[in-house]
């Protein structure tokens, strides 16, 4: 019987374009479900939360936010984004970025107009 940890090596060794589809199909099916009757296997609010729990470094911020880090560090010294300092490394609260990505798209947005 296959493990949970043998499955996710398998899917890594699939090519980008199959592993986007896994990844939508696990989605989908956690969202909806396979049948009404059937519980929701994929708790996506639960998982988000999670997620949100945990800082993100430089590195996951940018590639969160679509930026380089240089952007990033020119962005914390002006003050345009919050960032946490330990030692030589920064650390950002997920739902702050999740705010700035939401406020800074929507001006991007209303710029274009």
């Amino acid at each position: 019987m296959p493990t949970a940890e043998k499955v996710i090596n398998e899917i890594y060794l699939l090519p980008m374009k199959e592993r986007e589809k896994v990844a939508r199909h696990i989605i989908e099916f956690g969202i909806k479900g396979i049948h009404h009757d059937l519980p929701e296997i994929l708790d996506v609010r639960e998982w988000q939360d999670e997620i949100a729990k945990k800082p993100f470094n430089l590195k996951q911020a940018s590639e969160y936010l679509g930026v380089s880090s240089v952007t990033l560090r020119r962005w914390i010294k002006t003050g345009k984004i919050s960032a946490y300092r330990v030692g030589r490394a920064y650390t950002f609260e997920v739902m702050d970025l999740k705010r700035f990505k939401k406020d800074h798209l929507i001006k991007e947005v209303a710029k274009r107009l």
